[in-house]
């Protein structure tokens, strides 16, 4: 990277969130890979680093008008700005629209959800809320940057952004990266007003970036169906007279700082209480309580297998979820349907899943650290750090199974028993039965080359070569990087 290049972070979320107490407030690291992998970056680069994200909650915006986010650079070596946007505006612009249309569209969720199509209050919301906080936070970015800076927007929360800075500065080096998948199918069921102002807006950017060359090409798709000059082979789309270029950058996980806190005391703690619980082998899964991650139909599979399977009932499947986004119907419903399919399969067979619903990462990494099998099933994933998180730090030589929807099977496809289709049960079931059966050295070699591809990159690496690439762009008019990612082939299963 350049010397004193300009660096702008753009995100909904910040690196860091407020929590207030009797002696003031306190710092709690922002949850989720980004924070992860953005902050080291930012914190190197230091004064040439500015943040922007909105104030997530009422804690945040009363920690800003206080002036905490002043001090944030003595904490944290680089700027944060947060953005003060008014709650209810907040609300529609996340839930409605981010949150609803643009996530069940990134996951083509419509048919698992039931949803049918969208009215008013989803256009007005889209309108009202959605395009005016991204305005809110173009502004902020024009205001943070001068024209030769590197802006890098993140996140389906922020689409309409690049293009908006775009049309105040032309000659602006714009970079934006969906850390979630990208279904050209589910964006056909959006009202016309969205998916255009949705595409338009990403091809605002210069560079745009998903975790796979899946969801690269789906958005490619995208481009394509509607009206816009493609190029597959270069990796571009062409409009208006510019190019956007689309690469994959699959985000790693560091690994070297998971498994130092995976030894801790608490840990292994948690880790040896799972144990002492458990009767005989042990499956687990860790997620948020989100209808893409398909934890239904994973414990359903379990349920099959064990109704089969005489043999294997002295398994034990630890769940670890967290409740996600309770303010949605979508997600209320999902979580009861969670629990509605334990009792089911526990009335059938006693115990045989455990289920802990709390956001305690030192617990789930305990879990993760002793598990026999590790069920990784989403229909959709941008990436799947879990799976990624599961192979750094297990100490049983646990295979993991691992669904195609998952954007981390790219990776580890071939050091992984595969499920090809996560919406068929008996598929699944069978998965986690052949996991169950792998002889202790075939798992044992799996695990070690799949750590070893883990352990090999670092987060500094994936959001510098998104970097590498801007800079590129601005020198030359095109990225280093290559259009044609690896895939995995599969070997395992």
């Amino acid at each position: 990277m350049k010397k004193d290049t300009g660096v702008v972070l753009v995100s909904n979320r910040g690196p860091v969130s407020f929590i207030e107490g009797d002696d003031g407030f306190s710092l709690k690291k922002g949850a989720g890979g980004l924070a992860g992998a953005m902050d080291p970056v930012a914190r190197e680069l230091g004064e040439e680093a500015v943040w922007i994200a909105a104030a997530t909650s009422e804690t945040d915006r009363k920690a800003l008008a206080a002036g905490q986010v002043e001090k944030l650079p003595e904490e944290l070596g680089y700027r944060v700005r947060l953005l003060d946007i008014d709650p209810d505006t907040y609300s529609r612009y996340y839930d409605v629209v981010s949150n609803r249309m643009l996530w069940f569209a990134n996951h083509c969720l419509w048919d698992e959800l039931e949803i049918g199509g969208f009215g008013e209050a989803e256009l007005e919301a889209w309108e009202a809320a959605y395009v005016p906080v991204n305005e809110v936070f173009a502004s902020a970015v024009l205001e943070e940057s001068e024209a030769d800076d590197l802006i890098l927007f993140q996140d389906y929360h922020l689409a309409v952004s690049p293009r908006l800075v775009r049309e105040q500065r032309p000659q602006q080096t714009i970079f934006h990266f969906t850390h979630s998948s990208f279904c050209s199918e589910g964006y056909d069921r959006l009202p016309e007003p969205v998916r255009k102002g949705v595409i338009e807006g990403l091809l605002g950017a210069d560079l745009l970036g998903f975790h796979v060359s899946s969801w690269v090409n789906a958005f490619i798709d995208c481009c394509e169906k509607t009206g816009h000059s493609v190029d597959r082979e270069r990796g571009c789309i062409e409009h208006d007279g510019t190019t956007t270029w689309v690469r994959a950058y699959p985000i790693p996980i560091d690994a070297a700082s998971l498994e130092e806190l995976a030894d801790s005391e608490t840990v292994r703690i948690w880790g040896d209480r799972f144990l002492e619980e458990a009767s005989g082998p042990t499956v687990v899964r860790a997620d948020r309580t989100e209808p893409s991650k398909n934890i239904v139909r994973g414990f359903e599979a379990f349920g099959a297998l064990l109704d089969r399977r005489e043999d294997l009932r002295d398994v034990t499947f630890f769940a670890c979820l967290y409740p996600s986004r309770q303010t949605m119907d979508e997600y209320r419903r999902y979580l009861e349907k969670i629990n509605e399919t334990i009792t089911t399969v526990n009335d059938r067979h006693p115990d045989a899943i455990r289920m802990f619903l709390k956001d305690d990462y030192e617990r789930t990494l305990g879990a993760l650290s002793i598990y026999d099998v590790l069920l990784v099933n989403p229909i959709m994933d941008g990436m799947n750090l879990v799976s990624k998180e599961g192979v750094a730090v297990n100490r049983r030589d646990g295979a993991l199974v691992l669904s195609k929807g998952a954007g981390s099977y790219d990776e580890l496809g071939d050091y992984a028993v595969k499920i090809a289709n996560a919406l068929d049960i008996e598929e699944t079931a069978s998965a986690i039965e052949r996991a169950l059966e792998v002889t202790q050295d075939e798992r044992r070699i799996a695990l070690r080359r799949a750590r070893e591809l883990v352990e090999a990159t670092k987060p500094e690496h994936w959001i510098y070569s998104q970097i590498d690439d801007l800079e590129s762009i601005a020198e030359r008019g095109e990225p280093r990087s290559s259009a044609s990612p690896r895939t995995s082939t599969g070997t395992v299963s």
